[in-house]
């Protein structure tokens, strides 16, 4: 310690300045710095675990909805189906209906009967001059 004197009558203790106070301010400093980079590091893997975790997230949840759209898009065509071969059952019900559909896909006759085929589209022929 050392004492100053600050009037005549007055003395004040203090201690003493030590010989290096630059050096222990730059050991602060360096330290400081240290365990700012570290936590800086800490924040940035933790940061980039849970980017990669979100991102991983959000593609399977687009994946999901994509095949939810097609399994969609797959029932609404078996809906139709469905409701086609519906119509078809109840239609081979009537008879009216029956007796065309064998005519058409058989080509079955009623006795006596003759049958013509004609093409499915007629074309009307050009004559070119």
């Amino acid at each position: 310690m050392e004492v100053r004197k600050l009037n005549s009558n007055v003395s004040v203790l203090q201690p003493k300045k030590s010989q290096t106070p630059n050096h222990h301010n730059n050991y602060v400093k360096k330290v400081h710095r240290r365990r700012i980079l570290m936590i800086g590091i800490i924040f940035v893997i933790i940061l980039t675990v849970f980017g990669i975790q979100i991102f991983n997230a959000h593609r399977t949840y687009t994946n999901t909805m994509e095949q939810i759209e097609v399994s969609k898009q797959k029932l609404d065509k078996q809906k139709s189906t469905q409701q086609d071969l519906k119509l078809e059952v109840s239609q081979l019900h009537n008879t009216n209906y029956l007796e065309k559909y064998i005519r058409e896909k058989y080509m079955y006759s009623k006795p006596g009967e003759q049958i013509y085929n004609l093409p499915d589209d007629v074309k009307t022929t050009t004559i070119q001059k």
